[in-house]
């Protein structure tokens, strides 16, 4: 390693390199600064599950067995890619990076990735990178962050996700009052949409002279629309996009793959900051959610495929953690700890979700899983 570092410990590029399975050696400050994640937080770590990288159109990019360490295994020559890397603060990054072969004599490491940021190409049809998958995150055509004491109020951000949830369908002011306030009386109303329209224009662009000059923030015939609104990239968008192409892969091992990018997606519930003030969002929520833990579900079903049960098992726990009524991911829990001599373990996984039964739904277990744990129970 510290051939590694005397060569790229000091480069104006990003630099890091990975052991052949992808977990990180070396990070340098650049990287530091790039990426936000101290040398600490991201040596050991697996590059694809520190970065989860994405295509620039926001597909899938980064797997345990990346199309740049095929191509390097293979003796293949390897092209610079543009690629999005999470930020430490939880947004992306459109960089450019290029990779190494490292020589087997350089100890662990098997490769070296060069990174530096790249703006141009994507931002000129994406003017922003929008985030509802959890907090409401946004990010600008250079990179930063959305913030600041206008964007902090919780109407201005609600009315931002409100719009983009529209997918550029204009929305008459009246929808918007009784999204929004529909308590207040319509003077009243009034005044508060016209503040939060000025905060939210003021928010997405702080240098406008007017806020009515706005690009972004439209308003015509009495009705309000994002402007560009199909160009946005959009979490949901490839969250959605991402389960339903691990969902059509024939491969196994690749659709795990394909599931594990997608899912990291999902930062959080659906907007969970405005969930307590704002009713109209809990209808999404709910259903990105159980699109979450169905594709959950299916990915624990691949691991138990591909006989990897500690991973099958990980990821029902991650299901009950969100849910603990999912009934079908308990037995097959209970199944897989007996499998693993584990049973009192399973005994305990089908006690809780009796308790979270009668706690939650006020139902008793089904017939199928008392047949299960009796036959658990029951055994020498």
């Amino acid at each position: 390693m510290r051939s590694i570092k005397h060569f790229f410990g000091k480069t104006g590029d990003g630099a890091w390199s990975v052991t052949e399975d992808g977990q990180i050696v070396f990070w340098n400050q650049a990287a530091v600064d790039l990426l936000g994640y101290a040398v600490e937080e991201a040596v050991d770590q697996y590059c694809w599950q520190l970065l989860v990288g994405l295509t620039p159109q926001g597909e899938p990019h980064c797997a345990p067995n990346c199309p740049v360490r095929q191509d390097i295994k293979n003796g293949s020559p390897v092209a610079s890619v543009d690629i999005q890397l999470r930020h430490r603060n939880g947004h992306y990054v459109l960089t450019n990076m290029s990779t190494i072969p490292v020589p087997s004599e350089f100890e662990e490491s098997f490769l070296v990735h060069l990174l530096r940021l790249r703006q141009q190409k994507w931002h000129a049809h994406q003017p922003f990178r929008i985030y509802l998958l959890g907090p409401l995150v946004v990010t600008r055509q250079d990179g930063s962050q959305v913030e600041g004491a206008l964007w902090n109020r919780v109407k201005t951000r609600a009315l931002m996700a409100y719009l983009v949830m529209q997918k550029g369908t204009a929305v008459s002011r009246e929808q918007i009052l009784d999204m929004l306030w529909p308590d207040l009386e319509y003077k009243a109303a009034m005044h508060n949409l016209n503040t939060t329209v000025y905060n939210l224009r003021r928010s997405l662009e702080p240098k406008l002279e007017k806020a009515s000059q706005s690009r972004y923030l439209l308003y015509q015939n009495g009705c309000y629309r994002l402007a560009e609104a199909s160009a946005y990239w959009l979490d949901i968008d490839a969250f959605e996009s991402g389960i339903r192409q691990a969902r059509q892969e024939m491969d196994m091992e690749t659709a795990v793959k394909k599931y594990k990018a997608a899912l990291s997606l999902y930062r959080g519930d659906y907007l969970y900051d405005l969930t307590d003030t704002h009713n109209w969002v809990r209808d999404q929520q709910f259903r990105l959610q159980e699109i979450y833990l169905r594709a959950l579900a299916e990915l624990a079903s691949l691991y138990e495929k591909l006989d990897m049960a500690e991973e099958a098992i990980d990821t029902y726990q991650q299901i009950l953690s969100i849910d603990c009524c999912q009934e079908a991911s308990c037995r097959q829990l209970m199944s897989l700890f007996t499998k693993l001599g584990k049973r009192s373990e399973a005994i305990q996984v089908c006690q809780r979700l009796t308790q979270c039964l009668a706690d939650e739904l006020d139902i008793l277990i089904s017939d199928q899983t008392r047949a299960l744990y009796n036959k658990i129970r029951d055994t020498v």
